[in-house]
């Protein structure tokens, strides 16, 4: 005799027994079975009267083949940013009866930084090496091994080799994310959209064709949704119906917005209005991505979005200060956290739960360490390197979360954050001496979402 799992309660319920049936289904996508970069992949998950999938263990599987090749162009080699092949996605979306439920933009910047925030080295080495393309190549010393590119870059793919990639799906909405086992049982199908960036987007090219490179140069096959699914007998899925109020199911989610914006060059202080309009705001975290590289001060060499890795370098950009701010007053920290390396880091710790711990995340494995990583002001190679560490992060939850991050099944508990619904929002930052050359600032907020599994229409709406 088994017992129906917390994960299918959003509230607790006395347990009885439950019949249940678990499978795998795997899904192709609707429009594409090859294509290249540039490219929206659909896929369309069908309703099943009592299923749930399982978003921790159901993943994204897909090949890459690298076709920049003498006879295509030109011989050249495609290294993948630190966070592996998922960050070849520039937008995600999850659709249910033509209402949008997940909509995450700038994906390749945003995964980056995660990865960032939350990978440890024996991961970016190991399963993350094997399922995304997380480790460099092999480099050497003489005859000794070294990992001085761990953290700044991934894998490459020589002309004309392929290979194959996986990740799991809670990493890739809203919904998914919930650490709840999500019901297909609705009136109409899900719709989740994949769009790949162009053949620069998520990583850098190199040698003798890298000048010509185009979309066409990176080839994607083999897609496929592989989704763990269990499906309840109906008594079972009346009853965990009832356990909720009007048989609606509630998911709380941890939704993620972007506001992109420009910090011109040579200012002491910079304002940036975010205009976020949630009812619960969870979290900031920001970058700032160089649009300029070289030597020389000023800089004057533009980014080639070919040969850099300009969506995972983040620079400080002589930033001193920042505060978050609401209609005009600062919230959670009544003064600006401080830019330096050391408190930078703290509240990155915070903000994903590990600052007590002592196996936190690796930041590079460059010469000059982590530190190195947090005090890159500015690129000074021919190409940008994929140095990070630099993120900016306020934790704006009022009981802070517990210990994990955005994709674990930990934060599904949620807690009470701050209302900006008819609020004016800001991010205050202060440059000493003045910011450098011009940088793109990349914000991402993470607000409290409830998606609700309507039991009467049987479809997803959405409240933030």
């Amino acid at each position: 005799m088994s017992v129906l799992p917390d994960r299918f309660l959003n509230k607790k319920h006395p347990h009885s027994s439950a019949n249940a049936t678990s499978f795998v289904s795997r899904q192709v996508p609707l429009n594409v079975q090859k294509c290249f970069a540039s490219t929206t992949i659909n896929f369309r998950i069908g309703t099943q009267p009592n299923v749930y999938i399982d978003p921790t263990a159901s993943f994204l599987r897909w090949k890459i083949r690298n076709n920049a090749t003498a006879d295509n162009g030109g011989v050249a080699s495609f290294t993948l940013g630190s966070a592996g092949a998922p960050a070849i996605f520039e937008t995600i979306n999850l659709l249910n009866s033509g209402s949008q439920l997940s909509h995450y933009q700038n994906y390749g910047v945003f995964r980056s930084m995660k990865n960032a925030l939350n990978c440890t080295s024996d991961w970016l080495k190991g399963p993350g090496a094997v399922m995304q393309g997380t480790a460099p190549a092999a480099e050497t010393v003489g005859s000794t091994p070294t990992d001085n590119k761990l953290g700044l870059v991934g894998a490459t793919l020589a002309s004309g080799e392929s290979r194959v990639f996986v990740d799991p799906i809670c990493n890739h909405t809203s919904l998914f994310n919930s650490g709840k086992m999500i019901s297909v049982d609705t009136i109409d199908n899900l719709d989740l959209r994949y769009t790949i960036g162009d053949a620069g987007y998520a990583g850098a090219w190199s040698g003798t064709g890298a000048a010509s490179v185009t979309d066409q140069s990176l080839e994607f096959s083999d897609f496929e949704l592989v989704l763990c699914c269990v499906q309840l007998d109906s008594s079972t899925a009346n009853q965990l119906k009832a356990a909720h109020p009007d048989g609606n199911i509630c998911y709380e989610c941890r939704g993620i917005g972007r506001v992109s914006s420009t910090v011109p060059t040579g200012v002491s202080a910079h304002n940036v209005n975010l205009g976020l309009g949630y009812s619960s705001l969870m979290a900031l975290n920001a970058v700032q991505l160089p649009l300029f590289k070289g030597s020389n001060d000023p800089q004057t060499l533009n980014i080639d979005r070919k040969v850099d890795h300009q969506n995972s370098t983040f620079v400080t950009n002589n930033l001193t200060k920042h505060i978050f701010l609401l209609d005009g007053a600062p919230v959670e920290n009544l003064r600006h956290i401080k830019g330096d390396a050391a408190e930078i880091a703290a509240f990155q710790q915070i903000a994903t739960g590990n600052f007590h711990k002592t196996d936190g995340a690796i930041v590079s494995n460059a010469p000059g360490g982590s530190l190195g990583a947090y005090s890159n002001n500015k690129e000074t190679g021919n190409n940008l390197s994929g140095n990070k560490g630099y993120v900016l992060s306020q934790e704006l939850c009022i009981y802070k979360q517990k210990s994990g991050h955005w994709n674990d099944s930990a934060m599904a508990v949620m807690c009470e954050g701050r209302g900006t619904l008819a609020s004016s929002t800001q991010l205050a930052l202060e440059f000493a001496p003045a910011a450098g050359k011009e940088v793109q600032l990349e914000v991402f907020p993470e607000f409290r979402q409830l998606i609700v599994l309507d039991s009467n229409t049987k479809t997803y709406r959405v409240s933030q």
